[in-house]
């Protein structure tokens, strides 16, 4: 009874140890397959990262540029002969707070491209904030413009 009893034990020790080698296999067969999948959704957030901060740099650019353009016409305007002493301190005032706003959108610029993609998040908050207003403000600013020198040249009504 005692030899019938050690080639039971015998047996079950067998089944298990064959029940965990198939397991294990079963699993690291697994494995490679979820590894891949994982590296796949990384590679995808990181270049969804990667095209969130073009997109961001770009749209910031493209309103820096327009306020460039505004400037020189700003600047223009100051190099004018006969223009008043107030119209002078309008046009100052105008340059001094396109400077300003330029040099917002350079400063969020230069943190788009200096992110990480673990400070992205918090970057791509402010910068979009920062775009937002700039752009506002500029909007107000052309129907300004557009009154003190009687154009409506985008033809809003303003």
């Amino acid at each position: 009874m005692r030899q019938n009893q050690n080639d039971m034990n015998t047996k079950i020790i067998i089944n298990l140890g064959l029940v965990a080698v198939t397991l294990g296999l079963v699993a690291c067969n697994n494995a490679p397959a979820d590894g891949t999948k994982m590296e796949q959704k990384v590679d995808n957030a990181i270049e969804d990262i990667g095209t969130a901060k073009t997109d961001a740099a770009k749209n910031m650019r493209d309103l820096h540029e327009k306020l460039a353009i505004r400037l020189v016409k700003v600047e223009a305007r100051l190099q004018e002969p006969g223009i008043t002493a107030e119209q002078r301190t309008e046009w100052e005032t105008s340059r001094t707070e396109l400077k300003d706003q330029m040099k917002r959108l350079e400063d969020g610029i230069a943190q788009v491209e200096g992110s990480t993609n673990e400070t992205w998040k918090d970057v791509k908050e402010g910068t979009r904030q920062t775009t937002e207003d700039v752009d506002n403000w500029f909007q107000r600013q052309a129907e300004i413009i557009d009154r003190k020198t009687d154009a409506d040249k985008d033809n809003d009504g303003h």
